[in-house]
């Protein structure tokens, strides 16, 4: 084996165990957030701009509303359809009924006042960017190319290593 090949077969291996650590502590990481109760939500809309934008990550804790704030932003399902969450600046709380108001930061309106039983949690933090590989990770490619083939790629590894280190014990002749 040339010099090259080599070297070109160390570097492979080399990102290979890089994409596999990062997947199994994302994937760890994603565990303990959800183990708390933490969300983290990709942005699809500009509806927030420029306090954050499509391909953002939000990430979301669980709240009640008396611990809310005017300002703070919020994350709650639509009305028309609960596997929508929506991310927006809250702008009003009615605490007699514990309905929310909230509008989108680049928008001219105000949303319609959500139930209180809609509120999902308050976003803590923005990662910028992260929501395009969340989007991608949702995709069978994406899934195929970030999780099933660096753990296919461990596997033959393991197996071609088994198989050149495997020597079969012989029995005895009597």
């Amino acid at each position: 084996m040339s010099k090259f090949a080599h070297q070109l077969r160390l570097t492979l291996r080399y990102v290979l165990a890089l994409a596999v650590t990062l997947v199994i502590g994302g994937t760890f990481g994603l565990v303990i957030m959800r183990l708390h109760g933490e969300r983290l939500l990709s942005v699809q809309t500009a509806s927030m701009a420029p306090t954050f934008r499509p391909g953002d990550a939000l990430i979301v804790v669980p709240a009640k509303v008396k611990d809310l704030h005017l300002g703070e932003i919020i994350s709650y399902q639509s009305v028309q359809d609960s596997r929508v969450i929506i991310s927006h600046r809250l702008i009003g709380v009615d605490f007699k009924t514990g309905w929310l108001t909230t509008s989108g930061d680049a928008l001219r309106t105000t949303d319609k006042p959500i139930p209180p039983t809609q509120l999902v949690g308050r976003a803590t933090a923005v990662a910028p960017h992260l929501g395009l590989l969340i989007d991608f990770l949702r995709h069978p490619i994406g899934l195929a190319l970030m999780v099933y083939l660096p753990a296919l790629a461990v596997i033959i590894a393991e197996i071609r290593r088994l198989a050149i280190n495997y020597k079969p014990f012989s029995i005895p002749s009597v």
